[in-house]
């Protein structure tokens, strides 16, 4: 397929994506009948803007199971990643933080929070510190909670900055920190273009990294120590895929 289909066929798919979210974000809040069908629809939604594309999604290593806290810390090259996480990560997240982009939707912030997904704020401590509480408590009481570890998009081939929210989730309630490598968006729709070449998204669970111990004053070492980790997830992933 050439540039010109591959770039119309990105186009469709994206603008059926972005123009179904509100009527999405309305069935959640409003038909929805609590968290596991609000999820669902969300992922039937990204699966359906996935298979538009030709992507296709591979998952590897061990996820915790119900009932073990943790906090599941990955990362997101492009939107094609955050649909693969929306797609298919939920049997194994109890509890998500997203960008708060995300609720500028009509119904989002009502869809959201019934799927049991929290909104970061970006630039008010205290709405970011009364989620990061809420999720400690959820945590300590073994929920399994998804906390993106860049904060945003990484729009590049590779692993960004980590921020230490993720860490200082993990270290006040003392459950381990998950490392989840996605890879493959990056090479079938880079961010901010719209050209949708066939691919693999590749998830890889890795081994549980433990925070007992730790105090606050180390969650830039631990989110540091995390981010190294996911870099050479993320490098075998390439790897594997034949990319250098």
């Amino acid at each position: 397929m050439g540039a010109v289909s591959e770039t119309a066929k990105g186009a469709y798919a994206s603008a059926l994506c972005l123009a179904g979210f509100p009527w999405l974000a309305y069935r959640m809040a409003r038909h929805a009948d609590g968290c596991a069908p609000a999820r669902q629809m969300m992922a039937d939604h990204a699966r359906r803007f996935l298979d538009r594309c030709d992507v296709a999604i591979e998952m590897e290593g061990q996820p915790l199971p119900k009932g073990f806290g943790c906090v599941v810390s990955y990362n997101e090259p492009s939107f094609i990643d955050v649909a693969a996480f929306a797609a298919v990560m939920w049997p194994y997240v109890d509890r998500a933080a997203a960008a708060e982009f995300y609720g500028y939707f009509p119904f989002a912030k009502e869809a959201l929070a019934n799927a049991q997904i929290g909104l970061v704020t970006r630039g008010k401590r205290a709405g970011t510190d009364g989620l990061l509480t809420e999720m400690v408590s959820h945590a300590r009481s073994g929920a399994r909670i998804a906390w993106g570890g860049e904060g945003r998009i990484a729009g590049f081939d590779g692993i960004g900055h980590y921020k230490i929210g993720g860490s200082l989730l993990a270290i006040r309630a003392q459950v381990p920190v998950v490392p989840v490598a996605f890879y493959g968006g990056h090479q079938v729709m880079p961010f901010r273009t719209i050209r949708a070449r066939p691919g693999t998204v590749r998830i890889l669970f890795g081994d549980p990294i433990q925070t007992e111990g730790l105090s606050e004053s180390d969650a830039r070492a631990l989110a540091d120590r995390v981010k190294a980790v996911m870099v050479e997830m993320y490098a075998g992933l390439k790897a594997r895929a034949g990319q250098f």
